[in-house]
């Protein structure tokens, strides 16, 4: 009988132990053409009736649009986080019911609510696989150059360019002000380079580019910067959008086309994803003729401290540059284009202040 009375505490701790949380999970995949569905559960312990508020608090989400990512055994794959709704009072009768059934687990009723775009809106608009990618550095930046490529960079992330569409990058980037949120940094005009707001930007439109010239598709306008930047390396593929220049480029595919923006480190990377209809060839820079830099030129500014010297321009070649591209559609067309860029010698300037008091 002894025996009995103590197991009779353990038998009715299993009676009333409260039941488990489950959250059925489904994630879909695009991958190589097609919307893969996978189905998996999540398991919360619930300790009492007042942790249900909680755990709803903590798993509801909103949807997250798909995105590719780089998968290390299936290529480029789109994702996308569905999201997740519920009703607290829906849940609470679920756990009442296990919990007076003594059942161990019970499914937590969800809403759950497709993001925009999905991976079904991928596939139905052709984006597929990645066409095509460009990329530039900016090493050695100043910190206002930085925040401007992170601030015009995060325009283009996520844009989709439709099928048979004219892309503006002016006209995507938008303002490019202080109210903006634009900082001064480094930036050509005309003659000279200046402090002035939006530097940097041009790295963004220059590696823009380069991500469309790469994919193949047809550059309606584009405009070589006034010298070769270094940033910009290997010459002859940059664009400056300076107003009234533009870059722009269409979209001959028969599908959408979607921009993703990535930044690592020092480096600014735009991937074109569509349906890849051809392949591009390109070979160069091929530098036809040189002119030496100018010389130094040294400017006044009173406004400065005495002794004080700030280097606004560096010295740079003066180039004829040409890129060759060929382009080879699966349907048999062959395209071939010559990319030329004049760039001017340009000198090296420092703003010195007045001399030191001896």
């Amino acid at each position: 009988m002894r025996g009995f009375f103590w197991l009779f505490p353990y038998f009715l701790c299993i009676a009333l132990a409260e039941p488990t949380a489950v959250l059925v999970v489904q994630e879909e995949v695009l991958e190589k053409g097609q919307v893969m569905r996978y189905l998996g559960s999540q398991h919360y312990p619930i300790q009492n009736a007042q942790q249900l508020s909680q755990l709803v608090q903590q798993l509801s989400r909103p949807p997250r649009p798909a995105r590719f990512v780089l998968d290390g055994q299936k290529d480029w794959i789109a994702v996308q986080k569905l999201g997740y709704r519920f009703d607290l009072e829906a849940v609470r009768r679920a756990y009442q019911e296990a919990l007076q059934a003594g059942r161990s687990t019970f499914v937590l009723p969800v809403e759950s609510e497709q993001p925009r775009p999905s991976v079904h809106d991928f596939k139905q608009w052709g984006i597929l696989e990645l066409i095509g990618e460009g990329r530039t550095r900016f090493d050695g930046s100043p910190p206002s150059r930085i925040h401007n490529i992170h601030l015009a960079s995060s325009k283009f992330d996520g844009v989709l360019i439709p099928p048979g569409s004219l892309f503006s990058f002016n006209q995507t980037l938008g303002p490019v002000t202080a109210a903006a949120g634009y900082q001064k940094a480094w930036v050509i005009r005309g003659n000279q380079t200046v402090w002035d707001v939006g530097g940097g930007v041009c790295q963004v439109s220059t590696t823009l580019f380069r991500a469309a010239y790469f994919s193949g598709l047809p550059i309606v306008e584009r405009h070589a910067h006034s010298y070769q930047v270094g940033y910009y390396r290997p010459t002859g593929l940059d664009a400056t959008t300076a107003p009234p220049k533009d870059l722009r480029f269409k979209n001959d595919t028969p599908a959408h086309i979607l921009i993703q923006v990535s930044i690592q480190g020092y480096e600014l990377i735009f991937r074109f994803f569509g349906s890849k209809d051809r392949e591009v060839v390109w070979r160069g820079p091929e530098i036809l003729s040189r002119t030496p830099p100018l010389p130094t030129r040294y400017i006044y500014d009173a406004s400065l401290p005495p002794g004080y010297r700030q280097q606004t321009d560096f010295a740079a070649e003066g180039a004829l540059v040409r890129v060759y591209r060929t382009v080879r559609l699966h349907g048999g067309e062959i395209r071939r284009d010559v990319l030329e860029s004049r760039y001017r010698p340009w000198g090296a300037v420092y703003l010195v202040g007045p001399p030191r008091q001896r």
